[in-house]
């Protein structure tokens, strides 16, 4: 499997993450509760699914460093 076909998987559970977390509320979410509930050990691949989502539309990030991400309309 190539690398962005294992970020585009990623980003999907992240997105997946980010709606279990919301549950039906529209709110930020954390990425550290992204992370924990990912429990993947590589932060930075983590770090690189989440950009990978911005970029695709499918989250948006606040903050500098960012620290929260709500999930938008069409993400997987």
């Amino acid at each position: 499997m190539s690398e962005a076909a294992t970020i585009d998987a990623l980003a999907v559970r992240v997105c997946r993450a980010v709606r279990h977390a919301q549950q039906d509320h529209q709110s930020w979410i954390s990425i550290d509760h992204v992370h924990d509930r990912l429990g993947l050990q590589d932060l930075r691949t983590v770090d690189a699914a989440v950009a990978f989502a911005k970029a695709k539309g499918w989250l948006a990030i606040t903050g500098t460093p960012a620290h929260s991400v709500l999930l938008k309309q069409g993400a997987p």
